[in-house]
């Protein structure tokens, strides 16, 4: 059997539906590039045995508990045997053309370890999906109503790169990992998801490291998917950060991050 161009990894936790409805996606976007696609199942409601029965192409990887997003997208890395590696939420949708215009992008950009496409709401509304390195309050910014206000809504457009235009390919701090192509070459060097992050900040520790090795993070919008993005890790009032798990993991993973990296210069972005 040859190669695989790419592996597709999807972590998921609990939703089936979704994950039908990707891989049907797939399925019908009659994508030509030569892929398998690994899956790692987090959970225990069944979403492993419809797989496995109505997409038999796909590997599933049970570990048998919920391991967090980095250490279980770690365990498809190990058995991944494409020359790319694309991390894909559960909750995106596959669009026919649009993976083999990311793999002619990275083709034609040779010194880009992490690409990044557009994601858009169901509506075509553009989402954020690609960063500045943070400041240590910007999960606050992001997760409570602090970022409403103008000093936190001026921080955030920055962040965000709000005075980049989106509409053409740039160069980018960090990609957030619900939907991003990743040169194997480039996991081999840089190494694996830090597994100290069970979810959130996985993906801005491994654009640094990218950057850190020599290798360029580039948001490319030649490519489209759509993301059912849902921030349920949104909160209204402070007191929800002690009720609201997400919340918890978001502002613990960045508080972390900000120690991993405390002293340290930013690396050298182009």
């Amino acid at each position: 059997m040859d190669r695989p161009r790419v592996t597709f990894v999807t972590v998921c936790y609990n939703t089936p539906h979704l994950v039908r409805l990707l891989l049907r996606g797939l399925e019908e976007s009659g994508c030509n590039i030569p892929y398998e696609y690994l899956l790692v199942d987090n959970g225990s409601d069944g979403t492993a045995e419809m797989v496995r029965t109505r997409f038999p192409w796909v590997r599933v990887i049970q570990p048998g508990r919920n391991l967090g997003f980095a250490k279980a997208n770690n365990l498809a890395f190990a058995e991944a045997q494409g020359e790319y590696v694309m991390l894909i939420n559960p909750d995106l949708t596959f669009f026919p053309g649009e993976v083999e215009r990311l793999i002619a992008f990275a083709e034609a950009c040779p010194e880009a370890g992490v690409i990044g496409p557009r994601l858009e709401n169901p509506n075509g509304e553009r989402q954020e999906t690609c960063t500045r390195f943070p400041h240590p309050l910007m999960p606050v910014f992001s997760r409570t109503f602090l970022g409403r206000l103008p000093w936190g809504r001026r921080a955030l457009q920055r962040y965000h790169m709000h005075d980049v235009s989106h509409e053409v390919p740039h160069e980018a701090d960090a990609i957030y990992g619900a939907a991003v192509l990743i040169r194997k070459r480039v996991l081999e060097e840089v190494g694996d998801l830090d597994e100290r992050f069970f979810m959130y900040y996985e993906d801005v520790d491994f654009c640094r490291r990218t950057w850190e090795m020599g290798w360029k993070v580039v948001y490319a919008p030649v490519a489209r998917f759509v993301h059912y993005h849902q921030r349920e890790s949104m909160i209204s009032a402070p007191w929800q950060v002690l009720t609201n798990r997400l919340v918890r993991i978001h502002i613990t993973s960045g508080v972390r991050y900000f120690m991993k990296y405390r002293g340290k210069p930013l690396p050298r972005v182009s």
